[in-house]
């Protein structure tokens, strides 16, 4: 485990939502590494959830805690397990930022930072552990910048179609098939009383034979974790590219909210908690300003 590279994406996962100069110049530094970072983290947890990963981790993986610890600290003081762990937990899930509601979490990826098995760590102590796979590690502290929980929605199948790429106004994300993806590590920036442009492409394991497929936008405009019915702000079915003009409120609510983008070869749901048949749902942090 390579604690400075684990160091270097901290930092810009932690400026991408507060220091956008600084994050400009790391992405240019290095554009492939914050390409994967977008693509595949995807790993948006609470405070409560934040709490519960550390929980999950001191029972299923007290001694990578342990390493962590020993690799920030470089420390030739003996130490005993319980107090590098409690320093550890003090570091990210301290009184004053869970009084602000903010807390810290270790995630965790592929050495190129990408996440091709979908393993998450868990998020609360009554989880059962599981193996990490072989070449994961952890590769960034993350912050929680979402305060409930949405509902989850991923395809049954995602082999045939799946998400391929989606732009909003200059920002492009590209994808491999998953059943469900996470988006972070980025902000789409949308600006109030104002018309984004978004192109959705599917993507079809035969191209040249693509399948009918349902697409649905929705975004949580008032911040309260659900995507109600008035929240559906596109739905179209084709076998082509889709592309529409967004329309932003005048009037939202400060700080970060969701965006659920689903395609479904079988017709789908206008519910945004419908689990999707043949497709793909991806989640996006969004911010209007």
């Amino acid at each position: 485990m390579n604690i400075l590279r684990f160091l270097l994406v901290l930092l810009v996962l932690i400026v991408a939502f507060g220091g956008p100069a600084f994050a400009s110049a790391l992405e240019q530094h290095n554009d492939t590494h914050q390409q994967a970072r977008y693509s595949e983290l995807g790993d948006l947890l609470t405070v409560e959830q934040a709490k519960g990963r550390f929980a999950w981790l001191s029972k299923c993986y007290d001694g990578l805690l342990v390493e962590l610890w020993e690799q920030m600290y470089e420390s030739t003081t003996i130490v005993p397990k319980e107090e590098k762990l409690r320093q550890l937990k003090e570091l990210w899930l301290s009184d004053a930022a869970l009084a602000a509601g903010k807390a810290q979490y270790v995630t965790f990826a592929n050495t190129d930072f990408t996440n091709p098995y979908q393993w998450y760590a868990g998020t609360s102590a009554e989880a059962a552990c599981s193996l990490m796979p072989l070449e994961y590690e952890p590769v960034a502290l993350k912050t929680t910048v979402l305060p409930r929980v949405y509902c989850d929605n991923r395809s049954y199948v995602h082999e045939w179609e799946w998400i391929s790429e989606v732009t909003v106004d200059e920002l492009t994300h590209q994808s491999e098939k998953h059943g469900y993806s996470q988006v972070s590590g980025k902000v789409l920036v949308l600006r109030a009383n104002h018309a984004s442009k978004v192109t959705i492409k599917p993507g079809h394991k035969d191209p040249e034979f693509p399948s009918y497929v349902a697409v649905r936008v929705w975004l949580d405009w008032d911040h309260n974790g659900q995507f109600e019915p008035s929240e559906l702000v596109y739905r179209s079915a084709s076998t082509g590219v889709f592309k529409f003009s967004l329309d932003i409120p005048a009037q939202v609510p400060e700080g970060l909210t969701l965006m659920r983008v689903a395609t479904d070869a079988g017709g789908g749901s206008d519910n945004a908690c419908t689990r999707v048949h043949y497709g793909e749902v991806e989640d996006y942090l969004v911010t209007i300003r």
